[in-house]
This record gives structure tokens, sequence and C-alpha cells, in this order.
């Protein structure tokens, strides 16, 4: 699972949903919730949602946060 972080430090990761979908969700500092990316949508497939956030960060000059 790669994570993203952005200027803000606000967290963006792959979650699954309810049934077997996939979406990009982030979570801002300092909350536990994780809320879904609205403009990306919901893969039926790990690697697409994937794909989406990897598109979306680059786009958004987000870094990927290191394990």
């Amino acid at each position: 699972m790669t994570e993203y972080i952005d200027k803000r430090g606000w967290k963006f990761r792959v979650m699954h949903g309810l049934g077997e979908v996939w979406k990009a969700r982030y979570n801002k500092p300092g909350k536990s919730s994780w809320k879904c990316v609205a403009v990306l949508p919901w893969r039926e497939k790990r690697e697409d949602a994937e794909h989406d956030l990897e598109v979306y960060a680059a786009s958004h000059g987000m870094k990927k946060v290191e394990e």
C-alpha cells in the first residue's frame, strides 16, 4: 500500500469499501477518520484505485511516504 502526503500534512491512501470496491481516501492531521477523495471513482480492482491515486498525487505535488 502506497501512502502520499500533501503540503498541508494530509495523508492519502487507497482503502477498501463495502463489497469488492476500492477508493482513495484522505486523513487530516489530528483526525482519526478517513474521507473519500470525491473526484476519484470507486474501482473494482485495487491496482486501478492505486493508479488513480498515483496520478492524482503527481498532479497535486504530493510526496510518497516512506515506510
